[in-house]
């Protein structure tokens, strides 16, 4: 029969006590990976919020100048081509030619309307007036719906917080775009990140 031997008092609390020690460094460690992650992270954080919204402004203002209401391309103001009735080809923009920084931005956009079966019902219909501007610090999308045959609601919608800063300039067809993040005042050296965009104007 083999001789069977016990663990000692001594034994078992230095097998505690280092056992401790393994589990207090991995904790350690592991805070650690957290704030390290924390700190790289955190200087991405505006550019992301920021790039998101410029993106859904430029392919918005993308759409506002697709053809525009030249539904035949023939350069011509015809019949049923002025949805807006400003008479120009264009999507009403707000915006003349020369403007510098301007801190806000309305146009008409140009939809199409499908089926349920995704068939092309009818083209080169304008929405009313969307408007891109800043309320206190937050970017809004205000845009008007018909409620009625002659009531019109205006509807809001906050697509950022945290913005210090919107303009917009024109120059021939070119639209710029630029916004201002505001950056957290503890983790930055300066108190706010700027982008900025350019698109096409079609009309």
């Amino acid at each position: 029969m083999k001789n069977q031997r016990g663990y000692s008092v001594v034994e078992i609390a230095f097998s505690g006590l280092f056992l401790t020690m393994i589990i207090g460094a991995a904790a350690v460690a592991v805070t650690r990976d957290k704030e390290a992650s924390r700190i790289i992270l955190a200087p991405m954080s505006p550019e992301l919020r920021v790039n998101a919204v410029m993106e859904r402004l430029a392919s918005e203002l993308r759409m506002a100048g697709e053809f525009g209401e030249d539904l035949d391309h023939d350069g011509e103001l015809d019949a049923g081509e002025d949805a807006n009735e400003n008479g120009v080809l264009d999507a009403d923009w707000s915006l003349a030619d020369g403007a510098v920084n301007q801190p806000s931005l309305s146009f008409n956009r140009r939809i199409d309307q499908f089926d349920e079966d995704g068939n092309l019902l009818a083209t080169g219909i304008y929405s009313r007036r969307i408007t891109y501007r800043l309320d206190g610090e937050r970017l809004i999308r205000e845009w008007q719906r018909s409620t009625g045959p002659t009531t019109v609601k205006t509807e809001r919608t906050v697509l950022a917080k945290g913005i210090g800063g919107l303009r917009f300039s024109r120059t021939g067809k070119v639209l710029t775009f630029s916004i201002d993040v505001l950056l957290p005042s503890d983790t930055y050296k300066i108190d706010r990140r700027t982008s900025t965009s350019q698109v096409w104007m079609r009309n």
